[in-house]
């Protein structure tokens, strides 16, 4: 059974919560036991040794906010993008062109032909249909004389923007979590109550990933899995 809603991690480490609430999905290896009955509220312990994993993520994450909960430290400049740059290949040799910002990333570039196609690059010498690339300097074939081109890559500006380099044994290895989950019924998938979610002892059981967007945010995250060997380990609360 699978439940989801909102959580907040506290590092068990440190001793602090993460700054934002995440985005949760908790799976159970056995089916959740039923809830009590929607008169009543109360905690119902989970039976122990049964297991379950889950995913936390965040979504509109600042730099400065990953800086927080990982503890690493923020940098000046940033590494940022540049969309179909138009360049004419010369129509004698030299057959060569460079791009406008001369701090790319190395192999970051990818090179588009007029008629929609990606010229490969070459290792040696560029053959029709592919190009060379030295720094930001681009050398093409005689085939592609006179063509425009059109260049996506990355490039390093140390002047303007932030770059967090992120260390992820400074994420916490071991964490309690507090969500705010959703119960549906398993026979019609409806929704049924709210519960919320205890879990005394969680470790990550993945790297730090990203996700697919919500709304206009990719998100960050990463995959866990709750240590429920005691009675207590693991306690629902119905509100």
């Amino acid at each position: 059974m699978k439940l989801t809603g909102k959580g907040l991690i506290v590092d068990m480490g440190r001793g602090v919560d993460f700054p934002d609430y995440g985005d949760v999905e908790i799976n159970f290896g056995l089916n959740f036991p039923s809830p009590p009955p929607p008169a009543s509220a109360g905690g119902y312990v989970v039976p122990y040794d049964a297991p379950i994993t889950g995913k936390i993520a965040w979504y509109e994450l600042t730099a400065e906010l990953l800086a927080a909960f990982t503890g690493d430290t923020l940098s000046p400049g940033a590494v940022k993008r540049t969309e179909a740059e138009p360049h004419q290949v010369p129509l004698e040799e030299p057959f060569e062109v460079t791009l406008a910002v001369t701090s790319n990333v190395a192999r970051s570039e990818v090179v588009i032909a007029d008629d929609n196609s990606r010229l490969v690059r070459a290792a040696g010498s560029p053959g029709p249909g592919e190009y060379g690339i030295a720094g930001a300097k681009l050398t093409f074939n005689a085939a592609q004389a006179g063509y425009y081109v059109y260049v996506d890559y990355f490039y390093s500006d140390k002047d303007n923007g932030k770059t967090l380099v992120l260390n992820p044994f400074n994420l916490p290895g071991e964490f309690k979590l507090l969500a705010d989950l959703t119960l549906f019924d398993a026979a019609s998938s409806l929704y049924d109550r709210e519960l919320v979610l205890v879990a005394e002892r969680c470790r990550r059981a993945g790297p730090l990933a990203s996700g697919p967007a919500g709304g206009e945010f990719g998100s960050l995250g990463f995959e866990f899995a709750v240590d429920n060997r005691a009675p207590g380990d693991v306690v629902a609360y119905f509100p």
